[in-house]
């Protein structure tokens, strides 16, 4: 429960203080655009995570029909799963055309970038719920470009996804990288960029379900959130950590198969029975990529329309009331930690987790889902 211990009242997870409006503020585009292009950049972006693999399977199935064929669509599909992508800052201002479909509403005021921003610490931005598909990263492109440019820096995937052709254009536009833990140490204490991270990562994605009833009825929501590896990184770095959730992101597809919420922690008596979706989430922790087969309105890549609510929590400071210059000298971090013992990465794991469930407490009334109820695991 996100009770204060002083006087019994929800704590607050986003505060004025920090620049967090205390009610959802609907985002507007800063250019006019039609509903079709609108629809025809979600679709794209949408399909680009079957798009990928289909052109890289098709060939051999292509061959038995025309081989010529096969072979020409093998090279180009070699060629963009390997020919350099630079970002493209222009693209997070197109995906402010998502707003307006998804009725996007957010937390975010001017302040925090005079209060929170331009301070120039070293921040980490996690998010939840990861999803079927993680969509919603494209509208923290856009919004955070829009208003908080200093704190848009680098967004992670998996080593598959950037492989991909199609997909992996698409996120390096949105200026995103491997996640790979030498790297991410590297952009954060040598390059200096902060980072965009969905921590549930390959395991949420198959707690991940549409809900088939109103919003206002009782519905549980189970993410993966206890990452200690994210912890370490955080101490190790000084970077502070941002938590976000996004109310309605796991409501804009379907998937054929999901591990059910109430199993989460039973995961270990899998081999007891058979199981589809746990047998698709093993698969796809081994290959570190995704393989969920999705889909969204009359069964195609067009994702449902839910309302979408991104709320940012108050920093949470690794090592609290210390501060020093990061590796480079020039963004502030915490007191950096090369090797955190157990009790420290648990310690900041707490008011990871603790700020998480008072962030999603309390705008979930606001946020158009008064009786949902999150499991953090």
């Amino acid at each position: 429960m996100c009770l204060s211990r002083q006087n019994n009242k929800q704590q607050l997870a986003a505060t004025e203080g920090c620049g967090l409006s205390p009610t959802l503020i609907r985002a507007k585009a800063d250019f006019e655009y039609s509903s079709i292009a609108a629809w025809a950049l979600v679709i794209l972006c949408t399909s680009s995570f079957y798009l990928g693999p289909l052109l890289l399977l098709s060939p051999p199935v292509l061959y038995y029909f025309h081989p010529q064929a096969a072979g020409i669509l093998f090279c180009t599909s070699l060629f963009l799963a390997f020919h350099p992508v630079s970002v493209w800052p222009r693209f997070k201002t197109y995906c402010q055309v998502w707003y307006k479909i998804f009725d996007f509403h957010h937390n975010l005021t001017p302040m925090l970038n005079t209060k929170e921003t331009n301070c120039d610490h070293l921040s980490i931005i996690a998010m939840h719920p990861h999803a079927i598909l993680p969509l919603h990263g494209f509208i923290w492109g856009a919004i955070c470009h829009q208003l908080l440019p200093d704190l848009y820096g680098t967004g992670c995937a998996t080593e598959i996804a950037m492989r991909l052709p199609v997909l992996r254009h698409v996120l390096h536009y949105l200026s995103t990288r491997p996640a790979d833990k030498k790297g991410l140490l590297h952009m954060l204490q040598i390059k200096e960029e902060n980072l965009f991270i969905l921590p549930g990562g390959v395991a949420e994605i198959f707690y991940s379900r549409r809900r088939n009833q109103p919003d206002s009825l009782p519905f549980t929501q189970t993410i993966k959130a206890r990452r200690y590896g994210l912890m370490k990184l955080s101490l190790q770095t000084g970077a502070r950590i941002f938590p976000a959730f996004v109310f309605g992101a796991s409501d804009m597809l379907d998937q054929l198969f999901h591990v059910e919420q109430n199993d989460a922690s039973k995961e270990k008596d899998a081999k007891t029975s058979f199981d589809v979706g746990r047998m698709m989430q093993s698969i796809s922790r081994k290959l570190k990529g995704g393989i969920a087969l999705y889909y969204g309105q009359y069964y195609l890549p067009i994702p449902h329309t839910p309302k979408l609510s991104m709320v940012l929590g108050d920093p949470i400071y690794p090592v609290e009331n210390t501060s020093e210059r990061n590796v480079n000298g020039n963004k502030l971090t915490c007191k950096r930690i090369a090797n955190p013992t157990d009790a420290q990465v648990n310690e900041l794991m707490d008011r990871y987790v603790n700020a998480l469930q008072c962030l999603f407490e309390q705008y979930k009334v606001e946020a158009g889902y008064p009786n949902d109820t999150l499991v953090i695991t």
